[in-house]
């Protein structure tokens, strides 16, 4: 977050919705999608005034992974509660969750609430977990 005054630009991370699947086309499992919409803000004395930089994540908890959204349209239709197909060419692999902490990639998600920090941390503001 950055404050000037009575002024602020912000990131939220906000979940849309569950998509539950029959199969997942990226593991071929069973499983569900977490949607979320993430995008920079610009506050005037808490009140979102200017919206940017809008991106759709998808989540999988079958195989733990998280993909960028990178057809327009697709993210639009899922935002408002179309049962559209997902297929490969429409996403793009952001982040796989599955083992990174075990394998100790350094990252910038905290292992135990999965919330966002910083490298530099050596704590997480937000649990207080021990960050490796």
């Amino acid at each position: 977050m950055f404050f000037i005054g009575i002024f602020g630009i912000e990131e939220k991370a906000k979940v849309i919705r569950q998509i539950d699947v029959e199969i997942c086309p990226f593991c071929t499992r069973k499983g569900s999608y977490t949607l979320f919409k993430v995008y920079n803000y610009l506050h005037f004395f808490f009140i979102p005034v200017l919206r940017w930089n809008t991106r759709y994540f998808i989540q999988t908890s079958c195989c733990s992974k998280v993909y960028l959204i990178t057809n327009p349209q697709l993210a639009h239709d899922l935002e408002y509660g179309k049962d559209v197909p997902i297929t490969l060419a429409d996403v793009e692999l952001f982040r796989n969750l599955q083992g990174m902490y075990q394998e100790g990639i350094d990252s910038d998600f905290c292992p135990n609430c999965g919330n966002r920090v910083s490298k530099n941390f050596l704590y997480c503001p937000y649990c207080g977990q021990k960050l490796e």
